[in-house]
């Protein structure tokens, strides 16, 4: 087949919805389908693909946005002909005003698109700023959600939350695609020792969008509890975020004793990720929403226990996969953390557990074989 993916930015530091589409045309691509990555930006495109290597996307630039962040006169002419020549369009995410504009080229020239929710109607997203939401889907997003061909989400509960928003109920439930070639071997946690050093406690990793919804506060006020009880450890935070926020964390690690036990990493990425997943003895992540969250995926792949919330469409998932899903609260956290790091052999079955059952439910083979029947769907109802 001949798929076309479009996302507009192709910037990691946008969150896990760039790694996901990065991901899905990787796979693909080497499933021998000839997959075309269309963006304005690609500050993130893996350099096999710059470089045209085999059995990778070809990348298509279309340059700077217009005003308003939309397609120009011009790129929507480059556009139409892009979709004119291909089976099918996987547009990424609901918000961005150019998917609309993807959308009607693909309606004009009669070639159906999949569309990922990527979580952004989960209840929790929806009741941020809903009215203008609300709006948009009545308008400028209407056609995404009245038209598209297939909607795709990650998880029974996102499918179960998005499907109050979509008018057709040709929904598919197909987990996100996780390139797991980087995953073939458990990686070493060398790396991450050269880089940050070792330290002789327990160490609790967070690695997301440093944002308030991730609720890194939680993560925090769990470290002061477990200083009191006399179990100290220490909390590496992995990621970028507004200025202020990160502020603000930095204060309350003041305010809670334990700006000594607290680290800001900043943007970790490749190998070193790896590696300081590897470092971790938990990884963390309260959040309040999340959708498929790659990173629960990749903590777990790389043996490190983990603890989620179910703000995480795929919490399910992780919890028969060996992942602890707890109460979104300091206490909860800090039993959490505390069951696993007391207990090395315990926390070894753990991390050697969720990474065989990660790895079944994920197999490239099986959920490359489901995108496949969800894109000749699309293809067949057109």
């Amino acid at each position: 087949m001949k798929i076309l993916h479009y996302f507009p930015t192709t910037r990691l530091s946008e969150g896990g919805t760039v790694r996901a589409a990065i991901d899905f045309c990787a796979v693909l691509a080497r499933r021998g389908h000839e997959v075309y990555w269309v963006t304005s930006d690609d500050t993130d495109v893996p350099q096999s693909w710059k470089n045209g290597e085999d059995a990778c996307p070809a990348v298509h630039m279309l340059g700077p946005l217009g005003s308003g962040k939309r397609l120009t006169t011009n790129q929507l002419t480059e556009i139409k002909k892009l979709v004119s020549e291909v089976d099918v369009v996987h547009i990424h995410a609901m918000w961005d005003l150019s998917n609309p504009q993807v959308a009607k080229a693909c309606k004009k020239v009669g070639t159906p698109w999949v569309l990922s929710v990527h979580g952004m109607l989960d209840d929790w997203s929806m009741s941020q700023r809903k009215l203008k939401k609300v709006i948009y889907l009545a308008t400028a997003g209407r056609i995404l959600a009245r038209k598209t061909t297939i909607f795709h989400t990650t998880a029974e509960e996102e499918k179960r939350q998005a499907a109050k928003w979509l008018k057709h109920d040709n929904i598919a439930v197909i987990p996100c695609i996780v390139d797991l070639e980087p995953y073939k071997e458990v990686p070493n946690p060398t790396l991450a020792y050269e880089e940050f050093g070792k330290v002789d406690e327990p160490t609790v990793l967070f690695l997301s969008r440093v944002h308030e919804k991730k609720s890194i506060e939680t993560l925090i006020d769990a470290t002061a509890i477990l200083k009191k009880k006399g179990v100290p450890i220490r909390l590496f935070i992995a990621g970028i975020g507004e200025q202020a926020y990160i502020d603000s964390l930095e204060q309350r690690a003041v305010d809670a004793g334990i700006d000594d036990q607290f680290t800001l990493l900043g943007m970790v990425v490749g190998n070193l990720k790896l590696s300081l997943y590897a470092m971790a003895d938990v990884f963390a992540l309260p959040t309040q929403q999340e959708n498929f969250g790659l990173v629960f995926a990749e903590a777990m792949l790389c043996e490190t226990p983990t603890i989620g919330t179910k703000g995480t469409d795929i919490w399910r998932e992780l919890e028969e996969s060996g992942a602890t899903i707890a109460d979104r609260t300091p206490t909860a956290f800090a039993h959490a953390i505390e069951k696993i790091t007391s207990d090395p052999e315990l926390a070894k079955t753990i991390g050697e557990s969720g990474r065989k059952k990660i790895q079944a439910w994920l197999d490239t083979d099986v959920v490359g074989k489901q995108c496949e029947k969800m894109y000749q769907n699309a293809i067949n109802a057109r």
